[in-house]
């Protein structure tokens, strides 16, 4: 049974715990977080040598989260890769965004490619709209054999007998 540090406590691994459900198991935050959790069962120092990080390094990380001082485990924002639109363009994009609800991320995509000439993927303009705090929904698509007159009828028979 390897030796427990008198930090790793089990309200550190509940915090840790709880804080990687939130985060999900991929990133860089939550590598930090799992390795808290197996050092409680397995012990800083085999942890230490499994994530390649000295023993103090993981001391650290158990102290940021006994005092729950999560954004410590973030990276330096020098170290992120910086995004390829400034606040003043996202704003503008938001703007796009809440006049138009129903823009597509290949549409965003473009737009964005047309004011800023700036390249971004279907699926960074799919993390934009999600970053904007807006939600990405689609319709329900319609078969291309549909006949859009019986929909129609169909919906008025439908709308008449819930009235009745």
């Amino acid at each position: 049974m390897p030796k427990t540090s008198k930090f790793l406590d089990s309200a550190v691994v509940s915090t840790a715990k709880k804080e990687l459900a939130k985060l999900g198991p991929y990133g860089y935050v939550s590598k930090k977080l799992l390795a808290v959790i197996a050092s409680s069962e397995h012990g800083i120092g085999e942890v230490a040598k499994i994530y390649d990080v000295n023993r103090n390094t993981i001391t650290e990380w158990i102290k940021h989260i006994r005092d729950l001082n999560l954004e410590k485990l973030k990276a330096p924002e020098e170290r992120c890769k910086p995004h390829k639109l400034n606040k003043e363009r996202m704003l503008e994009v938001k703007s796009w965004v809440a006049s138009d609800p129903s823009i597509t991320s290949r549409a965003l995509m473009i737009r964005i490619k047309e004011f800023y000439d700036i390249d971004v993927s279907i699926t960074t303009a799919y993390r934009i709209i999600k970053r904007l705090n807006y939600s990405y929904i689609t319709p329900r698509p319609t078969h291309y054999k549909q006949n859009k007159d019986r929909v129609e009828e169909f919906k008025k028979k439908s709308d008449r007998a819930n009235t009745k």
